[in-house]
């Protein structure tokens, strides 16, 4: 009897951890840090092309360029402006998302927002947008 009560706990013990780990290694803080920055900062998400008017002439010719990279493990983020630099577009991707690592990102973003964790777009050279992705990791 005590032979099966010691095994019922270790079970008990091992579910348990295995529990804990599955919640911890499967956690992806970055996308939910990132829309903490931005809604302190007061800058919304884009969820659809219409939202991202501000880099809509520089996304349709293919002219929005990678300023800045970031990885921050599971998820990854990136920064892009136009030429003359009057707006600022920052994306997060990961695995469960289209890759923004080629050239084509700014066009990626621009056509399907919606698709990626998170997308936001500031007038100007983007300093706040920078200032959260610094934050994180």
């Amino acid at each position: 009897m005590k032979w099966l009560t010691a095994l019922v706990v270790v079970l008990g013990v091992a579910s348990l951890g295995t529990a804990i780990y599955v919640v911890l290694a499967n956690r992806d803080p970055a996308p939910a840090d990132m829309r903490a920055c931005l809604r302190e900062q007061r800058i919304d998400l884009a969820r659809s092309s219409e939202s991202l008017t501000a880099v809509r002439a520089d996304a349709s010719v293919g002219a929005l360029r990678v300023v800045r990279r970031w990885d921050w493990g599971r998820t990854s983020g990136v920064l892009l402006a136009g030429p003359r630099r009057d707006a600022t577009l920052l994306a997060l991707w990961n695995e469960n998302t289209p890759s923004l690592a080629g050239a084509d990102a700014g066009r990626r973003i621009y056509e399907t927002p919606g698709r990626f964790p998170v997308v936001a777009v500031q007038a100007g050279g983007g300093a706040r947008l920078l200032g959260c992705a610094e934050q994180i990791g």
